[in-house]
C-alpha cells in the first residue's frame, strides 16, 4: 500500500484516512510536454486539476506544487513546471484519490485527461482532470461529497503560488 507519489505505508498497518489535495492550473493553449516515464503528453487548452494524496505532511505536498523551482520527480512536477499550479485546497473525508479524481471527472464538462496521470501506483484512469472553464470551490466540494466526505467543511483553500514581480 502507498500513497499517490510512492511514499510507503508498513506492512500490517492500516492506512489512515487519506491526506487528499487538489491543485489547479490552467493551460492556455495545447500543448505537448515530456511528462517522465509518459513519455510525449498532449494537454489541451482548460483548466486542470490534480488530486493527490500525501500518508503525512500533505501541507508540505502541497506548497511544492505550488513551487515554481522543483525537482522533476512525479508526473505533476512536468505539469505543474510547465504551467505553474496557481491554487490548491486540502479535502478531508473523501474516501481516496482515485475515487475524488473519478467524482471531479463525473461534473459537467470534465474528463480525465490524459490517461493514467499521477496514476503510477492504481489502475485508475489517472488523477489529473481536465475542465474547459476553472472549477470553483463548491465544484469540489460536491466532488468531495461524492467521493464520501461530509457535505459540508471537507474543502479548505491551502494557498495560492505567490505572484511573481
Amino acid at each position: 500500500m502507498s500513497d499517490s507519489e510512492g511514499g510507503a505505508v508498513a506492512p500490517g498497518r492500516i492506512a489512515a484516512t487519506p491526506q487528499l489535495y487538489v491543485v489547479l492550473t490552467r493551460v492556455p493553449r495545447r500543448t505537448t510536454i515530456r511528462v517522465g516515464a509518459l513519455g510525449a503528453v498532449a494537454f489541451e487548452r482548460g483548466w486542470y486539476a490534480y488530486v493527490g494524496s500525501a500518508a503525512r505532511a500533505r501541507e508540505a505536498r502541497g506548497a511544492r506544487h505550488l513551487a515554481l523551482e522543483k525537482p522533476l520527480r512525479w508526473h505533476a512536477d512536468y505539469l505543474f513546471t510547465a504551467f505553474p499550479a496557481g491554487r490548491a485546497w486540502l479535502v478531508d473525508g473523501a474516501t481516496g484519490e482515485c475515487e475524488l479524481a473519478g467524482a471531479l471527472a463525473a461534473l459537467p464538462g470534465a474528463e480525465r485527461r490524459p490517461r493514467r496521470f499521477g496514476a503510477g501506483d492504481c489502475r485508475c484512469a489517472g488523477h489529473l482532470v481536465r475542465f474547459g472553464r476553472r472549477p470553483l470551490r463548491r465544484d469540489l466540494a460536491a466532488a468531495a461529497h461524492a467521493a464520501g466526505a461530509p457535505e459540508r467543511g471537507a474543502v479548505r483553500a491551502f494557498g495560492r503560488r505567490p505572484a511573481v514581480s
